[in-house]
């Protein structure tokens, strides 16, 4: 029952951070709830996972377990500061907390939703087998259909990464997102969704080096 709580969290987080992203086609008020919904899957999915949390401060720190614990904890910075910043820009659920700094807040809210983004996308990628493992995925064409799909959102993605102007927001060169409010809300998703997928593609192949690497030092 765990495992499935689990994966419905996992999955209904994916699915909310490109919708997210295209927030001022989808309503500033939609985005807050939703936004709000996010932080309560993220609390969810370390409540299910205390087991790994407690043993931050136990065993041996090998490279695959500093790379993804140094994963995890931006991960978190980068929620902490989206609910934050959120709270803070909030121009209808958070009406009532008075709190100065919007223009800072806003600023740390662009960054965090972008490097969020990439880097939620890394994490993913790099338990993407374990997820795997949960949905008993073990039908080998089905696992290369689904590679090759994902394959081929991930080079649309590379695409996305450039159109979307992504280095321009994850290193603070803008203060505004530029999103067309006539286009599709799903298409935009779509695209935000193909960049997710290439970075967990890196997530992915970092993890299998990772894990070539862990191997070979321990032969």
């Amino acid at each position: 029952m765990k495992m499935k709580i689990k994966t419905a969290a996992d999955i209904m987080m994916t699915a909310a951070l490109p919708v997210l992203m295209c927030y001022s086609i989808v309503g500033e008020t939609a985005h807050e709830v939703i936004g709000i919904a996010m932080f309560g899957l993220f609390i969810l999915h370390h409540i299910l996972n205390l087991g790994w949390i407690k043993s931050l401060f136990k065993g041996k720190y090998d490279l695959r377990r500093i790379v993804n614990t140094a994963v995890n904890a931006l991960v978190f910075l980068c929620m902490i500061g989206l609910m934050y910043s959120g709270i803070v820009i909030s121009k209808h659920i958070f009406t009532f907390v008075n709190i100065r700094g919007s223009m800072f807040a806003r600023t740390v809210h662009m960054l965090c939703a972008y490097w969020g983004l990439v880097l939620m996308s890394v994490h993913l990628g790099i338990h993407i087998s374990q997820i795997a493992a949960r949905m008993q995925l073990k039908n080998k064409a089905m696992v290369w259909a689904l590679r090759i799909i994902f394959g081929v959102v991930g080079a649309v993605g590379v695409y996305e990464f450039i159109s979307l102007k992504f280095t321009d927001y994850i290193f603070g060169k803008m203060q505004f997102v530029f999103i067309d409010t006539n286009a599709s809300a799903l298409l935009t998703a779509l695209q935000y969704l193909s960049v997710m997928v290439l970075f967990a593609y890196v997530g992915y192949i970092l993890q299998m080096l990772l894990k070539r690497n862990h191997k070979t030092a321990v032969q």
